[in-house]
């Protein structure tokens, strides 16, 4: 090359996407949905999560959080949420928190359409690339903090988490 010139930079190369297994101890941090979902996000169109927790507000909060993981893929155009409810559950105000949530989702392009199944019970995240992600505890993983003004209070890979498992594998493999 002659003297001040070099070729173009180097693009960093996507990590390879393997299945993966995690056990999170009851008090492990550093899980975040970015740094659990966000990798296998690369190239969905569309997002489907069906957890039928997804009533108080703190599980609708952890459901936003999801939703803000999902819009940095810019390829994604819809989330379909599966979810259940029970008789405690406030059904007009899950609706307006619901309906928020789908109005900023469109602002990004995201459609978000809200599906009521009241045998609901396992939690996974399906994504039309062709990976699957299993959540025991579905998106409800995190503990309460001890205080809203301590550390971990608002960045979840701070936040101490309860027990859980989570596999990701590509449709029709097997969990070992």
């Amino acid at each position: 090359m002659p003297d001040g010139e070099r070729g173009a930079p180097e693009q960093p190369r996507a990590p390879e996407l393997k299945e993966q297994h995690f056990t999170i101890l009851y008090g492990d941090t550093g899980y975040t949905y970015d740094s659990l979902i966000g990798p296998y996000l690369v190239g969905a169109k569309s997002v489907t999560i069906e957890d039928p927790y997804i009533r108080a507000p703190h599980q609708v909060a952890n459901f936003v959080r999801f939703c803000e993981t999902v819009s940095k893929a810019p390829s994604v155009r819809s989330i379909a949420l599966v979810t259940s409810y029970d008789d405690q559950t406030n059904l007009a105000d899950l609706n307006d928190k619901l309906g928020e949530l789908k109005q900023s989702l469109l602002e990004v392009d995201i459609v978000l359409e809200i599906r009521i199944n009241e045998k609901l019970h396992d939690r996974e995240i399906r994504l039309d690339n062709g990976w699957v992600v299993k959540l025991g505890r579905g998106l409800d993983f995190y503990q309460k903090p001890e205080s809203w003004f301590a550390i971990g209070a608002s960045d979840f890979s701070l936040r101490k988490c309860m027990e859980t498992k989570v596999d990701i594998f590509r449709a029709g493999a097997s969990l070992q």
